[in-house]
């Protein structure tokens, strides 16, 4: 299924049937589609870019399809990473001074939601790894890393 172009936001680059490649909600999710194109937020002669996650409730395009500045993607990215590396490492959260990533010490529930992000990004492992596993090629074709 392509996603739309008839809606504000105009999709240039979009990973159709996303659908079958949705981590573990593969097959039955309705985030359909991934695209990258001019945001629906701009104004006349603006061309600020976006990622948009296309959801379809079966019938029409969803109200709930969120789209996100690039720059904020790549971060979350970032963060995932740092989530990652703190389960398997254990009391190593990695910071840096471009992103300062802190812990929500604010949250009263926070050791055991630290057990819980523990446990679900461990029987979540193999399908984030998957994802970082094509997040590292991108970068290393980039010349990242």
């Amino acid at each position: 299924m392509n996603v739309p172009n008839h809606l504000k936001h105009k999709p240039i680059f979009q990973v159709r049937q996303y659908d079958r490649l949705d981590g573990p909600y593969a097959n039955k999710t309705d985030a359909k589609g991934l695209s990258i194109g001019i945001a629906q937020w701009n104004g006349a002669g603006e061309s600020e870019l976006s990622a948009k996650i296309w959801r379809y409730t079966g019938t029409k395009w969803s109200r709930q399809s969120e789209e996100v500045p690039l720059h904020r993607v790549l971060d979350l990215a970032t963060l995932v990473c740092a989530a990652v590396r703190y389960a398997e490492n254990g009391n190593e959260l990695a910071s840096s001074d471009g992103l300062p990533i802190t812990f929500a010490q604010d949250n009263p529930e926070l050791k055991r939601h630290l057990g819980l992000l523990d446990k679900e990004l461990k029987s979540n492992k193999a399908y984030l790894d998957a994802s970082l596993d094509r997040l590292a090629d991108a970068l290393r074709k980039l010349g990242k890393f």
